[in-house]
């Protein structure tokens, strides 16, 4: 299970719609501002160890050719940039394509990613406390299937950030 996570925000309003603009190539700039502001709550409210490297959750190779983009790893790029953290990318992959959790409820949104995300036979993540990233967390579902990934492969502690989450207790 992750330790702790942080959102700039609730999923409502501007901010949802700036993250549901971000998952189109063409708002790419906005994926990479969204990813300045979290990084900057999270330097106001820091976790409570240290940080190794930041991860980005996976999109599917199909869903990432089809959108011609990755918005989470835009913003992982930049948090860990602004953080001063090795960039990860590739360290969890999306083993299969994943119905759209926002069309799920929370008890099939848990059974879709069941399983779905593994760590790449290349991850170097032995020892490391990582930041995992997404735009938006609702149920928690995918953060706790990369983290449970992560954690196999040796990770010391799985963070997460998100831009929004859907809860108010963020």
């Amino acid at each position: 299970m992750f330790r702790a996570a942080r959102a700039i925000g609730p999923y409502a309003g501007a901010l949802r719609k700036a993250v549901l603009q971000a998952k189109h190539a063409a708002y790419e700039p906005l994926a990479e501002a969204l990813g300045h502001v979290l990084a900057a709550r999270i330097q106001q409210t820091p976790f409570a160890e240290p940080l190794d490297g930041v991860v980005a959750v996976p999109m599917h190779w199909l869903k990432r050719v089809w959108r011609k983009t990755n918005p989470e790893a835009s913003i992982g790029r930049v948090v860990a940039r602004q953080l001063g953290l090795e960039y990860l990318g590739g360290t969890v992959v999306c083993r299969r394509y994943l119905q759209r959790q926002s069309m799920l409820n929370s008890a099939e949104r848990k059974k879709n990613v069941r399983g779905a995300y593994q760590a790449s036979r290349f991850a170097k993540v032995a020892g490391k406390r990582l930041l995992l990233i997404d735009d938006v967390m609702t149920t928690g579902a995918t953060a706790h299937e990369c983290t449970r990934a992560l954690l196999d492969a040796g990770a010391t502690s799985v963070f997460v950030a998100t831009v929004a989450r859907a809860s108010a207790n963020f």
